[in-house]
């Protein structure tokens, strides 16, 4: 339990020496986020949050979890790579799908992921015959967690914090239903969310003028790295094997609200006739901030909605199991939005 203390403090102080060592190389590279229609921020602000966060996971991997996992390295690095060329200088939408997919096939392919137990009827879906069908479920599902971390950064802390909450709600979930988190999760777990606060002390200003952005490059990496640690805590996988697991019904409500968001998103652009990729200020937290709330406020009001959606999941899923999980999860993802969209009205009944 110490040595984890240990990591997490490591990787948080690793995180602050190197945004304070970077910070101007990415100003005179200008690796900046600058000020526009869709982006209400002052000033040009680094985009350093992927390459930081990359540094401190990649020397965490090598120097505290045996047996380093270097194809999940090799897809990180790739979408840090894509995503700083991306903060640059924009990349076709078509361009970077092909990249995410490319990266999540490299991640099951070399870690021997698959999805083959979705928490309902699990003789038949888990049959050894739809194997193909289990590692395409796996890399659907990484490339939908990028894309939903990606689509979710929009407020400064919020994917981040997403990231934050659904490592917490998944070690949670060992130790209340198992009784322990297996060593080589922990460690990842630790050393991941390490790295992820010392990014948010720079991107919520606790070092007040020293602000720095995620960056496609930081959203991409953290959702590549979320929707393999999920797969990894709920599924039987060749790292693993042996080991037991969460249920993977659970595993949908700690990143219920991303989830929602890039649901809702894809949903309205497709019927809207654009492109799922389209950028807008049209998500769930734009639509809080339109009702009064302040960026601090609605970045609140998420990381409670993500706190009680996990412990609405987790109820239902020990108290009547699997099946109602998921049940539960379908009426919640609509409910959720539509919640949000009257939250002016609900706000204007409760005055």
């Amino acid at each position: 339990m110490l040595a984890l203390v240990y990591i997490s403090i490591i990787a948080t102080l690793l995180a602050t020496i190197l945004v304070f060592a970077l910070r101007p190389l990415a100003i005179r590279l200008r690796l900046v986020d600058k000020p526009d229609d869709r982006k209400t921020h002052k000033g040009d602000i680094p985009l350093l949050g992927g390459p930081v966060i990359w540094l401190v996971v990649m020397f965490g991997i090598i120097a505290f979890i045996p047996n380093p996992p270097w194809s999940a390295v090799v897809a990180a690095t790739m979408l840090v790579i894509l995503g700083v060329i991306d903060d640059r200088q924009p990349i076709r939408a078509k361009i970077k799908l092909i990249f995410h997919l490319s990266a999540a096939s490299i991640v099951v392919v070399g870690e021997g992921l698959a999805i083959s137990d979705v928490g309902i009827f699990p003789e038949v879906f888990g049959s050894p015959k739809l194997a193909a069908l289990h590692s395409a479920l796996a890399i659907i599902a990484i490339v939908t967690a990028i894309n939903a971390f990606n689509m979710i950064d929009g407020i400064d802390g919020l994917a981040a914090s997403m990231a934050l909450l659904a490592l917490t709600h998944a070690n949670l979930s060992f130790n209340l239903i198992l009784g322990s988190t297996p060593p080589d999760y922990a460690a990842f777990a630790v050393l991941f969310s390490g790295a992820l606060a010392g990014f948010l002390l720079f991107n919520l200003q606790v070092f007040n003028g020293r602000k720095i952005f995620l960056g496609d490059s930081g959203s991409m990496l953290v959702g590549l790295m979320i929707g393999t640690a999920l797969i990894g805590a709920s599924q039987e996988t060749a790292r693993f094997a042996g080991s037991p697991n969460i249920p993977a019904s659970l595993c949908l409500w700690t990143i219920a609200i991303p989830i929602t968001d890039i649901t809702s998103i894809v949903i309205r652009r497709l019927i809207s006739g654009r492109s799922p990729m389209a950028p807008d200020r049209r998500h769930m937290h734009h639509k809080i901030m339109e009702a009064g709330f302040s960026e601090r406020r609605t970045l609140l009001v998420m990381i409670l909605s993500s706190i009680g959606a996990f412990w609405i999941g987790y109820g239902l899923t020990q108290q009547f199991g699997e099946m109602a999980s998921i049940f539960g999860f379908v009426i919640f993802v609509p409910s959720y939005y539509f919640a949000v969209q009257r939250i002016g009205v609900l706000i204007d009944v409760l005055k």
